[in-house]
């Protein structure tokens, strides 16, 4: 193992000597045209404003660097100017500091006449602050001096803005030189500092003899510094007069990058351990054919890298990102310790998505075959996993996903390829036929130190501070619950945080096969008892959490259905106590009829259109009998059973119920309780679908005021009608 760790820094080039990805001649072309501009009959001596547009890691800097060398070979003299935004912490600064970067550039120019040029900028650039839209403070120094706000340096009677500028671009065009300056790194300003910045290149970019070398991200730069109206890429058009978006790296040049200094890193591996006399042969892709076999260990290389690892190298800062923490990975990993390829393969996992790296290291069961020494038997398989060999699997397939879900959106498929193919295991899970692995493979990983073995899995969590993973005692708790009171696990569920009730519906999904038909039925009941009772939130939340839970209910009916018509959901129906969640959830299945027969519904269809309308009848039933009861006034959500009433049942029946709630001061809050968007207002548009809204305004204008309860119902009424809306669209 070599001692050098040898760190890269993300430095840009300065050489086109340096220049791996190719784009050297196209620097050479925009050096070229920026020659030609001065002079042309067209421009003259105006100055040029060039944009070198790219995402963050896209090389505009090593491209400026090169547009540069360009320039000064031309044989043209100039003076540049790097102007870093960054150095800056208030407005008053970035103005001071861009005018002593040009004094600064015309004292290289000629240092002993450079002081009238000064003076001359001093008084622009004093005069210019007090005409522009830029807020300074009452006091700013420029150039050594202070003014005040709209001060003017007077040498003696003050001259006209257009008249100070001429003069300043007469000592510009006498220094016989152009002046190059480049602005880097705009994209990573806000939006205040990147408006402020195009501001000032906007005020100045007129002045003779000069370039503008502007380097930023186009998309994010048009979005910061939309204002006033006016669309950011309508303003850079206004500023940039030669846009020139840099081209994406060709992936073949990336590639020769990163297999170069993949050779270099793996250095402080043994080669000849693994049969290779280099690591520079190893990542060669140009070495196949008969000529060169290729070993097992390069095979899954090639795989693992074809298959996933590809992906995570846009940009050459990706891949001195991934090489530089390899090495010192490696610095500290013994050297024989690690199989090269599994090693390569966690690395990428570590550094562009660590959420799922330390949630990796504490799922060993689930990732890595057990680390005994003799064969195992049936038994005691069942006794590493804690449990039968079919909910191991399902267990361990939740867990699995659980992880996955931790990667950043876009590598989400990448990351999943990447540990499925590191662990044969996890693969298997989702394969038909059960398991293909067995001790035998056990021993050829642990010899090749796969981190896919038991022994070794931990070696490659080492260097890590690994972090917990969710705990699933709530989860246990509740599917412990289902098979006693319901009650009881409603209440667990209530007592539930938001995000964690997020996640036990999800998790739910996979134990939906495990479950007894008993248990379904009460799994069923209980989340549509859950529902009933999910007021007191936020509608956006709500609503997520109705889906959510009415998508699970579809699935645990399609278990129990099993050929026996609606004779289960007649049997839930009786044993849930609300009205509000089964209209609900039937409602969906209503749609899910309609999709059905118009061809949208890809599945099996449970029920009729008439089985349906039988279990509508049902529903239409509890609901009477909650008015009979006098509970159904009470509903929080009056509002949807009236629809669903309706809908079902008789506009008249709904109509008469509404008029006679509303005779008394006491139903008239419960209606429009039921038809309130919490404390934001009343859905009036629906509410007129029951009554008459002048009718209703005119008893509303009746409760009593000094009543808290009626005079918060008046306030209530007197603010915006607030818009239904169902929430309900998808269940499957």
């Amino acid at each position: 193992m070599t001692s050098d760790i040898a760190i890269k820094a993300d430095s840009p080039i300065r050489a086109k000597e340096k220049d791996l990805l190719g784009r050297a001649s196209m620097a050479a072309c925009v050096a070229e045209m920026i020659n030609r501009s001065f002079g042309h009959e067209d421009i003259g001596d105006e100055s040029l404003v060039v944009g070198i547009e790219g995402e963050w890691g896209s090389g505009k800097t090593s491209f400026i660097n090169l547009i540069l060398k360009n320039l000064e070979s031309s044989g043209r003299e100039h003076s540049t100017i790097k102007f870093n935004p960054w150095n800056f912490s208030d407005q008053n600064e970035l103005i001071t500091d861009f005018f002593d970067s040009i004094v600064d550039a015309l004292k290289r120019t000629d240092e002993k006449g450079y002081e009238k040029g000064a003076r001359k900028i001093r008084e622009y650039c004093s005069k210019l602050l007090k005409r522009t839209e830029l807020k300074i403070e009452p006091k700013i120094s420029i150039l050594g001096m202070e003014a005040g706000l709209g001060g003017i340096y007077k040498t003696g009677e003050e001259e006209p803005l257009e008249k100070q500028k001429e003069a300043i671009n007469e000592l510009l065009k006498e220094t016989g030189k152009r002046f190059v300056i480049v602005i880097d790194d705009i994209d990573r300003l806000d939006a205040q500092e990147t408006r402020l910045v195009f501001k000032l290149v906007r005020m100045t970019a007129n002045f003779a003899n000069t370039v503008f070398l502007l380097a930023y991200d186009r998309t994010k730069v048009g979005k910061r510094i939309t204002e006033d109206g006016i669309e950011g890429e309508e303003f850079l058009k206004k500023i940039v007069q030669l846009g020139f978006p840099l081209p994406r790296p060709d992936q073949r040049d990336l590639f020769q990058i990163l297999f170069e200094e993949l050779g270099r890193a793996m250095e402080s591996l043994d080669s000849e351990f693994w049969g290779w006399e280099s690591w520079k042969d190893f990542f060669d892709p140009e070495l196949e054919g008969d000529d060169f076999p290729t070993d097992d260990l390069r095979k899954r290389w090639r795989k693992l890298f074809d298959s996933c690892l590809k992906k995570l190298f846009p940009t050459v800062r990706d891949v001195r990102r991934y090489v530089n923490g390899l090495r010192l990975d490696l610095k500290i990993m013994p050297a024989g310790e690690v199989n090269p390829v599994d090693f390569l393969g966690m690395e990428a996992i570590r550094i562009f998505a660590p959420d799922v790296y330390f949630a990796m290291a504490d799922e060993k069961s689930v990732l890595a075959f057990p680390a005994g020494d003799r064969i195992y038997e049936e038994e005691s398989l069942q006794e590493y996993f804690a449990g039968p060999k079919d909910r191991d699997e399902e267990t361990h397939r939740k867990k699995y996903e659980e992880i996955i879900r931790r990667s950043p959106e876009e590598l989400t498929e990448t990351v999943g390829e990447a540990v499925k193919l590191l662990f044969p295991q996890v693969k298997d899970l989702y394969r038909k036929g059960g398991q293909t692995y067995d001790d035998r493979d056990r021993k050829s990983w642990t010899k090749e130190l796969r981190v896919c073995s038991g022994r070794m899995f931990d070696k490659y969590f080492s260097l890590s501070i690994t972090s917990g993973v969710l705990s699933e005692s709530n989860l246990g708790d509740f599917l412990k619950t289902i098979n006693n009171d319901s009650s009881e696990s409603v209440e667990k569920l209530k007592r539930l945080e938001r995000n964690e009730l997020y996640m036990l519906l999800e998790r739910l999904f996979d134990h939906v096969d495990d479950l007894s038909d008993r248990c379904l039925e009460n799994l069923l009941v209980i989340v549509l008892d859950f529902m009933e009772d999910v007021t007191d939130t936020g509608p956006l939340y709500r609503v997520r959490m109705e889906k959510k839970a009415t998508r699970l209910c579809y699935q645990v009916l399609k278990r129990i259905v099993k050929g026996e018509g609606i004779k289960p959901v007649e049997k839930i129906l009786g044993l849930t106590r609300g009205v509000f969640s089964p209209a609900y959830f039937l409602d969906g299945l209503n749609l899910v009829v309609e999709e059905f027969e118009k061809g949208t519904w890809r599945e099996e269809l449970l029920f009729t259109r008439k089985e349906m309308r039988h279990l509508n009848d049902i529903c239409v039933g509890k609901i009477k009998k909650a008015e009979e009861k006098g509970s159904l006034a009470e509903n929080k959500r009056l509002c949807y059973v009236l629809f669903y009433w309706k809908k079902w049942g008789s506009t008249t029946a709904t109509r008469n119920y509404v008029a006679k709630l509303s005779q008394t001061s006491d139903g008239l809050i419960s209606l429009l309780r039921g038809f309130a968007s919490g404390d934001e207002g009343i859905y009036k548009n629906s509410l007129e679908e029951f009554i008459d809204l002048g009718e209703l305004d005119r008893k509303v204008g009746e409760l009593d005021e000094s009543n808290s309860e009626q005079s918060d119902i008046k306030n209530l009424w007197s603010k915006p009608s607030q818009v239904l809306r169902s929430g309900w669209r998808m269940i499957s």
